[in-house]
């Protein structure tokens, strides 16, 4: 069989990881230098999202390789859980954004999320996978009809309506007193947007050829928006 596809999909899948990374990397370098007062769970977002799409190439080449054993191993004990724990970040975040005053209610806020997250995970390892075989552009794994509500129900429907309400709220506060962290909220908001409505479409369709470049650029776009509004000025 023509592996062509499966190398393609691998590389890609790379190259947006090193986005996340090299983007986590740089937020955290004008951190350190005073420049950012938001929440970090921002930048470890980019870094998690980074490392699973690094994670997510390195499975395509180990089936390029043709090690499927070493494929599905990474993928069912590592890609899969951090595909769930990896959007914790983005609710840390809301969690201070929310809750910036409240810290009970923060932390009530963060412990629900992270229970959830854990749930999913557990799940996944209790009622296991469908396995599709191999084809030319690599192989798409699914979890079982449970973890995919559970998924949708407790994480992935809430944070899209957080992501929204984020979006309004910030939209009004720098409309409203023009800002310069509220701007940058707001783009940090349209971020998470993009990235949402990539991993709708990621998880729906799986994606061949161009349609592959399209997703990973969708993904790539959301470490740069980050980085752009986190170094907006005045």
């Amino acid at each position: 069989m023509d592996n062509t596809g499966i190398i393609y999909n691998s590389f890609v899948c790379f190259v947006t990881g090193l986005t996340g990374i090299v983007v986590f990397y740089l937020l955290q370098k004008k951190r350190k230098e005073g420049k950012f007062d938001y929440h970090p769970g921002l930048d470890y977002f980019s870094l998690s999202l980074g490392v699973v799409w690094v994670l997510v190439g390195t499975r395509f080449l180990f089936l390029w390789l043709g090690e499927y054993e070493m494929a599905l191993d990474l993928f069912k004990w590592v890609i899969s859980p951090l595909s769930y724990l990896h959007l914790l970040p983005i609710f840390y975040y809301f969690g201070w954004s929310f809750f910036k005053d409240d810290k009970n209610k923060r932390f009530l806020f963060n412990a629900v999320f992270t229970i959830i997250a854990v749930s999913v995970v557990i799940s996944l390892f209790v009622f296991g996978f469908v396995e599709p075989e191999k084809g030319y552009w690599g192989s798409k794994i699914r979890s079982k009809e449970i973890t995919t509500q559970l998924f949708a129900i407790g994480i992935f429907i809430p944070g899209t309506i957080l992501i929204l309400l984020e979006l309004v709220r910030r939209y009004r506060k720098w409309k409203e007193n023009n800002s310069l962290l509220d701007k940058r909220l707001f783009g940090f908001s349209l971020g998470f947007l993009v990235y949402a409505l990539t991993g709708l479409f990621e998880v729906i369709i799986f994606q061949e050829g161009w349609q592959v470049l399209l997703v990973r650029i969708g993904i790539m776009v959301a470490p740069f928006i980050f980085y752009f509004s986190a170094t907006l000025e005045e």
